[in-house]
């Protein structure tokens, strides 16, 4: 077992029990609040509303917040009075440190532990690190955040880099190309004009908040002060901004010295662990310090809240998601050491991100979302999930519109009345019905529900909605489909979405995952088969069950309900999710039908047994068999084995992500803390994880990447999960205006007419050209993401890929080094643009290269 022996810092938790800050004597115990702290050796200095959001890189700050569950926190947050009965409030403290602010940091963390210590109930404490902020702590700020250089002087250039969706406004020092990346945003103050400069692989939702953050700073603080000029210098494409322009840049940034760094490669995910801390025996292991802490690693993920202790502290190291302690309710003394421990285990693993401590019953969302089936305790949240669960009436498509909420918890846009095709994805091998070649065979009468765990399906389901027709496009793979199968149908799937104008909701979905809608459609009959449907009818059109079958039925209701064959050799594969559990079983031999209900079983599920038994059939009880049953069910009588309904779960609310697209096929997920409609934008595509199913959103202008790769996607996310996610969740992708109401549910509020007014980048652009105070580089390039494929490359120096081939980056080609050339340095070197050498004839390109020395 891995065990790492944590050494402590010196100035850490021990010198915690000094007297408490005058400061914090003030803060409301009984009241939802939001405050800020400037950290100083002297004392704690609380600063005025203002100046909120904007923070120094050599000082340290305290930020607390105090809200109701469920409730949006910031310095907008409403006073109101803290009732500790039924439900706690959210307490979390932010101890945030700037790069350069020395031992500043530690003390911040121990006066945010003695803040924690004066209030009523477990407070969550951050140890925050510029640049590398949590979601929650940049949640707080609508219009993000800003990071200032301290002491910087006010009358030379200053470069800022704008980050993220919330964005970060980070000031870098000193004014070189060294500071400037690819795939970044920056603004170069050079007082007598603003440069926004776009990297090549930029985000376009990036580009948006600096264009704004630039128009802000152009009208200056001062109201009378006339308004400074903006320049639009794009990656690559400097030399062709105005004379004036070009040459007052090139006094900032030396174009001969211009390197721009590349994205750096993307971290690979891998799962979360979890420790064990305990306290070191003998400290003879680290003689140069005191040892905090000894962790023995547990397991790694999927974790469980069963694999917390009660008086035990652990640490959980979640990579990019941060490295939490958390504190058992019976630890007692052995938990003023657990912050301690995980921040020794994030130096250990150079983890530069969040470093957390809850304690039991106090855990954020942001942990518990870390392990498996964690039991959320919400009261308003679980009085909606107990409506939406037993409702089984004014379940149409006008009622769930009306309710969405309803129509989230229950994950149903109707009530599966709607119109329903289906189509079973026929094998290379197989030969085609009626001479034909199509690769999707039509499924007469699919209300029936009869699937078979090695065929794929494609069902088109259509119904009619208050905001128009809307359509969903499932597509099932079984159980035991073979891989191949698999992927001819999910390109039949996507065939046949762009064939109806890419306008249906995309949903791939998996034998016993199926959403509760899926199963709504089938009113509650859906029987999965063992083997092919061509096993039973050639042509694999007509459905045919076997007339010999032993069925597990699980579920309560309509929507829940699911029928899987139990056979000998497939017992064990059986079992997938909730079809692995039942009580209620379906045994059919010849004409004849029985319905076998465990002693176990509620009403409920006996119901949901009857009905999907739906011929005529014999209702026996466990313990009142007769002959006759027993000789129908034969040598599978082993296989009748009973499955208690288990605890109802009380799932995780959602969480947000904002996808960030890399190279081709990585993606990088930020969480958008509070789950808003505000928090999308067109530009975005966005992954809202309900936990039993994932959303994929895509903006209106998201970019044809995103909206090609949909499905891997959202496979990278769960992925990238460290809570090693399920990689069979159910996966429904939707486009901007067309979202259904069990998506919109989720989010408090929803408008579909927000995005109405909604301006894209280069209307932004154009608006403020018309004030006359920007001028634009490349007007090609001003509507976003480039799709030039010249520009997909990295760039580097002429004089780089003018040396051995040896010495070439990785990632260059050495017959087409002249793709790896910024515009400029190809223009100079060419004397034309990219585009005039490619319409060129081969023979001549080559020549060209040669002359160059680039072939």
């Amino acid at each position: 077992m891995h065990i790492l022996e944590i050494g402590a810092d010196q100035d850490d938790e021990g010198n915690s029990a000094r007297a408490v800050d005058p400061a914090f004597r003030t803060v409301p115990r009984d009241h939802t609040t939001f405050l800020i702290w400037k950290v100083t050796e002297k004392g704690t200095e609380m600063l005025q509303r203002p100046h909120y959001g904007t923070f120094y890189d050599a000082d340290a700050y305290l930020v607390y917040s105090c809200t109701l569950p469920g409730q949006p926190a910031g310095p907008d947050v409403l006073r109101r009075e803290i009732k500790e009965t039924g439900e706690c409030s959210e307490r979390h403290i932010h101890a945030w440190a700037g790069e350069r602010s020395g031992t500043l940091g530690a003390l911040a963390l121990r006066r945010a532990t003695q803040l924690a210590g004066l209030l009523p109930t477990p407070s969550v404490i951050h140890k925050e690190n510029a640049t590398k902020e949590s979601p929650r702590l940049l949640s707080y700020f609508r219009d993000g955040i800003r990071i200032f250089r301290s002491g910087s002087l006010n009358g030379g250039a200053r470069l800022y880099r704008v980050r993220g969706p919330r964005p970060v406004l980070l000031q870098l020092e000193p004014v070189t190309w060294a500071q400037l990346a690819s795939d970044g945003v920056f603004v170069l103050d050079a007082n007598s004009l603003l440069v926004l400069w776009l990297g090549r692989t930029a985000n376009l939702i990036e580009k948006i908040f600096g264009a704004k953050i630039a128009y802000r700073m152009s009208r200056g603080v001062d109201k009378g002060a006339p308004a400074r000029r903006i320049v639009i210098a794009h990656d690559g494409y400097e030399q062709t901004l105005p004379v004036a322009e070009r040459t007052l840049l090139g006094t900032l940034l030396e174009p001969r010295n211009r390197v721009v760094r590349a994205t750096p490669p993307l971290e690979a995910p891998r799962p979360a662990r979890l420790y064990r801390a305990s306290t070191p025996r003998a400290p003879h292991a680290l003689p140069s310090q005191r040892l905090a802490a000894r962790l023995e690693e547990v397991k790694r993920a999927p974790l469980y809240r069963e694999d917390l202790a009660d008086d035990g502290v652990y640490v959980v190291d979640a990579g990019s998601r941060g490295v939490w302690a958390w504190v058992g309710s019976g630890a007692g003394g052995a938990g003023r050491g657990a912050l301690a421990a995980a921040r020794g285990l994030a130096r250990a693993r150079r983890h530069g991100g969040p470093v957390c401590c809850a304690a039991a019953g106090a855990e954020p969302l942001e942990f518990a979302a870390l392990f498996h089936r964690w039991r959320w305790c919400d009261a308003r949240r679980d009085s909606r999930l107990r409506a939406a669960r037993s409702a089984t009436t004014k379940l149409d498509a006008v009622s769930l519109a009306t309710n969405s909420w309803l129509a989230a918890e229950a994950q149903l846009p109707d009530d599966g009345s709607g119109s329903l095709r289906m189509w079973r994805v026929r094998r290379e091998d197989e030969p085609a019905p009626l001479g034909t070649a199509a690769t999707l065979v039509e499924v007469e009468r699919p209300q029936q529900a009869v699937f078979y765990d090695r065929d794929c399906y494609i069902a088109l389901y259509m119904y009619h909605a208050p905001t128009g027709d809307q359509s969903i496009l499932y597509y099932w793979m079984g159980g035991s489909s073979p891989n191949d199968l698999r992927n001819l149908g999910a390109k039949e799937a996507k065939d046949l979405y762009i064939k109806l104008g890419r306008l249906p909701v995309q949903a791939w979905i998996y034998q016993g995952k199926e959403p509760a809608h899926f199963l709504q459609i089938f009113k509650g009959r859906m029987i999965t088969y063992v083997g092919s449907a061509t096993d039973y009818d050639p042509s694999g059109r007509r459905v045919i069950a076997p007339c010999r079958a032993l069925i597990r039925v699980s579920g309560q209701y309509a929507r829940e309900a699911r029928g899987i064959e139990v056979r000998e050799e497939v017992a064990g594969s059986a079992g997938v999710a909730e079809g692995g559990r039942g009580a209620c079983y379906v045994v059919r031999e010849g004409t004849r039908t029985w319905v076998w209900c465990a002693a176990c079983a509620t009403g409920d599920e006996r119901e949901v047994a009857k009905n999907m038994a739906a011929a005529e059939h014999t209702l026996v009880m466990q313990g009142k068999e007769k002959p006759d049953f027993w000789a129908a069910l034969g040598d599978r009588r082993h296989l009748l084995v009973a499955t208690p309904l288990k605890e109802v779960e009380r799932p995780l609310p959602p969480r947000l992500f904002y996808v960030s697209l890399g190279a081709p096929g990585q993606y990088t997920f930020e969480e958008l803390h509070a789950v808003s409609q505000y928090s999308l934008a067109p530009e975005l595509a966005a992954v809202l994880d309900a936990h039993a199913v994932l959303f994929v959103w895509l903006g209106a202008h998201c970019g044809p990447r995103a909206q090609a790769d949909a499905r891997r996607l959202a496979a990278s996310y769960l992925a990238h999960d460290p809570a090693a996610r399920d990689p069979e969740t159910p996966i429904l992708v939707l486009s901007q205006g067309r979202e259904p109401p069990n998506f919109t549910g989720f989010f408090p509020h929803w408008k579909h007419s927000m995005w109405k007014s909604h301006k894209t980048f280069s209307a932004i652009v154009s608006a403020l050209e018309g004030k006359a105070i920007v001028q634009g580089g490349n007007s090609a390039l001003q509507t976003g993401n480039s799709a030039n494929h010249f520009d997909q490359y990295e760039k580097y120096p002429l004089a780089v890929l003018r040396g051995p081939k040896e010495h070439l980056p990785p990632d260059v080609d050495p017959l087409t080094k002249e793709l790896y050339l910024t515009h400029d340095d190809f223009v100079s070197t060419f004397s034309m643009p990219y585009s005039d050498f490619r319409a060129l004839p081969s023979w001549k390109q080559k020549e060209m290269k040669k002359a160059v020395g680039l072939f």
